[in-house]
């Protein structure tokens, strides 16, 4: 099972929380919004209320957050 990223281009946060999970050894799959094959998800994360990316999912679906949700989650936080 894999963590599940929605990111979009030049976009620091999003580099880190992938440099992050790869640091810690984990898998995660990238949902980046602005290739039009996966604009369908920016209808989503709108309708979530998100406006900033990235968007972590724990490889169980439940949602984490953002960088610094993550941080805490890999830390033990959740």
């Amino acid at each position: 099972m894999r963590y599940v990223v929605i990111t979009r281009d030049q976009c620091n946060f999003c580099d880190v929380v992938k440099a992050l999970l790869e640091g810690s050894g984990f898998d995660y799959i990238v949902y980046n919004i602005q290739r039009p094959e996966n604009k369908w998800l920016l209808t989503l994360v709108k309708q979530a209320g998100h406006t900033t990316v990235p968007q972590i999912y724990a490889p169980d679906s439940s949602y984490i957050g953002g960088y610094t949700e993550l941080k805490e989650h890999l830390n033990g936080g959740n």
